[in-house]
């Protein structure tokens, strides 16, 4: 019993180790393989296939949310482990601010579309039970997609100039947001000024 167990387990983590190898052959080959996707939902949603073009999108979006949290762990990992250059670093934090605002605009965006939070233009308002009815009959709901990538800039720089406020599970994502990019600012500066005085303690 013990042994058919064990071999079942083997099976499962031989299995989990192909998805693994295929997913992240997949993320190398992230533009072809996302084109693919793109094109097989157009093609689904032409022939009047609305439901699967529809879960393609969904494992489109997922796809693509995946290939931005390897980007980001990939960077802040070179990051860490790598005596770098002001230039890499230049790049690297560049590159991975970058995916992390796409990540959180798309955050913002899909719990709107969830209808359990929402970006409105102007002040924030006392609404404690936001539904999609509240969130739709709402004059200043944010409709403009470039917006949601604007105010998760602003946020992660911690900026605020207060003309977009969050609603619902969005001020939640919103703090998460503020407190990633802090963190993130700060991890940037300590593995500058590390290098800076490694490299001048070499020359030494």
């Amino acid at each position: 019993m013990i042994k058919k167990i064990n071999e079942a387990n083997r099976k499962i983590k031989e299995n989990i180790g192909l998805f693994r190898r295929i997913w992240n052959l997949s993320l190398n080959h992230f533009f072809i393989t996302f084109i693919t996707l793109y094109i097989l939902s157009i093609i689904f949603l032409v022939i009047n296939q609305g439901t699967v073009s529809v879960i393609i999108g969904f494992v489109l979006l997922a796809y693509f949310i995946s290939f931005l949290v390897s980007r980001v762990q990939m960077n802040i990992a070179k990051l860490l482990h790598h005596e770098l250059t002001i230039r890499e670093i230049l790049i690297g934090y560049v590159t991975s601010v970058l995916f992390i605002i796409v990540l959180f605009a798309i955050a913002y965006w899909g719990i709107a579309l969830t209808g359990t939070g929402y970006l409105r233009y102007g002040e924030c308002i006392d609404n404690t039970s936001i539904t999609k009815d509240t969130m739709l009959n709402d004059p200043n709901l944010v409709i403009k997609t470039f917006h949601y990538p604007y105010f998760s800039a602003i946020t992660f720089f911690t900026v605020g100039y207060g003309d977009i406020c969050p609603m619902g599970l969005n001020k939640t994502v919103a703090v998460l947001n503020a407190l990633i990019g802090s963190a993130f600012n700060v991890l940037i500066l300590a593995i500058a000024i590390t290098n800076y005085a490694t490299k001048t303690n070499g020359k030494k």
